[in-house]
């Protein structure tokens, strides 16, 4: 910190021991019993202040649900928040899991600069982030502090590595200290698991004249329902729970609509509101199959899926636009970053991942932010294409970790992790258990199954990679992902030598989203194979243009495909003209 044109006299500079911490879902707390909380840390400060004394240490400042402190000394600084940690645990021992009151604790050793009032620098500001670093009940110092540790008997010492904290640039190295044996972690079922996802009451469809027999706008609307439920982005409210409108039930979206059979065929009309102001963010007559059949036609209802989820995220994007995001809700963070990361432009995937960091600030043990971060951080490491982004590699993996840690019993967190695993660590095996997790929960996940069809191309089985992509987009219902089914199913196509079908499926792609790069690659490949050395040529020529740096060798040194694989992909590239 520069005092140039500050009164010097009125600063000292000095090295401390800064100790950072708070409690994790203080305002849950709050809210749930606020008196019993606010009595319990009146103790427990008091239990603080007499315990620092004792450790050399100084209460600095009150930071709210938290507090800083100052040591003098690295043993005792250790000390003090080992007892700290057992306070509280002695304290949740008695408790339902749902009161417990967990503490996080960073520190580090850091160059401050103090007056009568506080202490400054960027080193203060490390310490509140290392603390950041911690889950319930940890204890995170950095390696600075680490190196002015003794021994201390009967302590563990947990290297984390070089991880990445907010607002700082460079990679932290930082250790986890606790008591031998002792890794606490707070039960994730004491939050909802569709707490973020976005709300819909699905109402009983009008019979504009004669239905299907067997069929009513009762059975419409459960079928719609049925669908509905499988979905990782929306959750159905039931139309019992109040009155006959959207807002009578606490959802955000209202579906309504009608029926007729026409010459066989059933129409429907088919209209999904916001329930709050009534606008209708979308609307579209469907055609069925035989209208006989006394269920909607698989095609139909897929289709309705489809464009719901569609119309939701884009409003949802909509919504979000120019707002500052501590007014936004839940729901809304995680589905506007869902849209906006898709869009792959820097812009857009920098504004999802602060949407969906600020989402993990709120709720800082749900899962389905820290999986779609993951995500996140895999796309931009396919969008980098040139050789692997050691920030992004990290990051998807801690997201992906803390996301399992969470829910480990989500497919969708266990399929985002199995590709963080493939793209963020090239561990093919991971991957490949992840999946079988995912799809052993719901044997039809759409994500684990597209995840799994890259895989197994990768590995050169064509044909039950293109299997497995067919599935997947049959129950594909979140829209801005499409381009990645295509493009899935595209390398599948291609390595199971069908190089007319891959050029299909990579064209489709790449005109829902021309910025996905792997589909050009697929796409360059296809039409050498297919002899179509011209419209080859041009390809490559567009995907240079969009990544200037890529080359043969680096798609050799980037490429997680079988060694056969990458050599044929790497001559057919080279035959289009893409740079050794």
């Amino acid at each position: 910190m520069s005092l140039a044109g500050l009164d010097a006299s009125r600063f000292t500079r000095a090295t401390k021991i800064i100790v950072v911490a708070d409690v994790v879902e203080s305002v849950r707390l709050m809210e749930r019993a606020e008196q019993d909380f606010i009595a319990r840390w009146q103790h427990f400060v008091d239990y603080v202040h007499d315990l620092v004394r004792r450790e050399s240490g100084k209460w600095h400042k009150s930071l709210g649900d938290g507090f800083m402190l100052e040591f003098t000394d690295a043993g005792g600084c250790i000390r003090a928040a080992l007892a700290m940690q057992a306070w509280f645990a002695r304290g949740n021992g008695e408790l339902h899991p749902a009161q417990q009151a967990h503490l996080r604790i960073g520190a580090h050793l850091a160059d401050c600069v103090a007056d009568k009032y506080d202490i400054y620098g960027s080193g203060v500001n490390l310490a509140a982030r290392i603390a950041s670093l911690a889950g319930p009940g940890e204890i995170v110092i950095s390696a600075d502090l680490r190196r002015h540790l003794g021994e201390l008997p009967g302590v563990q010492l947990q290297d984390l590595g070089s991880c990445h904290v907010k607002h700082v640039k460079l990679p932290v190295h930082a250790f986890r200290v606790g008591a031998a044996g002792r890794a606490p972690v707070v039960a994730a079922d004491a939050l909802d698991a569709h707490a973020l996802r976005a709300t819909v009451t699905v109402l009983p469809f009008a019979a504009n004249g004669e239905l299907p027999r067997g069929v009513s706008g009762e059975t419409l609307a459960d079928e719609v329902v049925a669908a509905l439920s499988r979905s990782d982005a929306l959750q159905v409210v039931s139309r019992l729970s109040g009155a006959t409108g959207g807002a009578a039930t606490g959802a955000r979206y209202l579906l309504t609509g009608r029926g007729r059979l026409e010459d066989e065929v059933l129409l429907l009309y088919a209209e999904l509101a916001d329930a709050q102001s009534g606008h209708v963010v979308w609307a579209e007559h469907l055609r069925g199959g035989n209208g006989r059949q006394s269920t909607l036609d698989p095609q139909l209802l897929s289709r309705v899926v489809v464009c719901m989820h569609a119309a939701v995220i884009h409003h949802e994007v909509e919504m979000a636009r120019g707002r500052p995001l501590p007014v936004l809700t839940e729901p809304t963070l995680l589905l506007a970053a869902l849209g906006l990361m898709h869009r792959l432009s820097p812009v857009d995937m920098d504004q999802s991942r602060g949407m969906l960091e600020h989402l993990t600030e709120r709720w800082r043990r749900h899962a389905m932010a820290h999986a779609w971060l993951a995500h996140l951080h895999v796309l931009r490491l396919q969008q980098a294409g040139a050789g692997f982004r050691g920030h992004d590699q990290a990051l998807a993996r801690a997201h992906a970790a803390a996301g399992v840690q969470c829910d480990p019993e989500s497919s969708l967190v266990l399929a985002l992790d199995g590709h963080a695993a493939l793209h963020g660590a090239r561990n093919l095996q991971s991957a490949a258990d992840r999946y079988a997790q995912a799809l052993s929960l719901d044997p039809e996940h759409s994500l684990a199954l597209l995840f799994r069809a890259e895989l197994l191309a990768l590995q050169g089985a064509g044909g039950a990679a293109s299997a497995d992509a067919r599935r997947a987009s049959s129950s594909l219902a979140l829209e801005p992902l499409r381009y990645m089914y295509d493009a899935v199913g595209a390398l599948a196509a291609l390595v199971h030598h069908d190089a007319t079908e891959a050029v299909r499926l990579a064209r489709q792609s790449l005109e829902r989203n021309p910025r996905y790069l792997p589909a050009w690659q697929t796409l360059v490949v296809a039409l050498v194979e297919s002899e179509r050395l011209g419209e080859a040529r041009a390809g490559q020529q567009q995907l240079l243009k969009r990544q200037p740096t890529f080359s043969v060798a680096h798609f050799l040194d980037a490429t997680l495909l079988s060694e056969d694989l990458a050599r044929r992909f790497a001559d057919a590239l080279f035959a289009a003209g893409v740079p050794r």
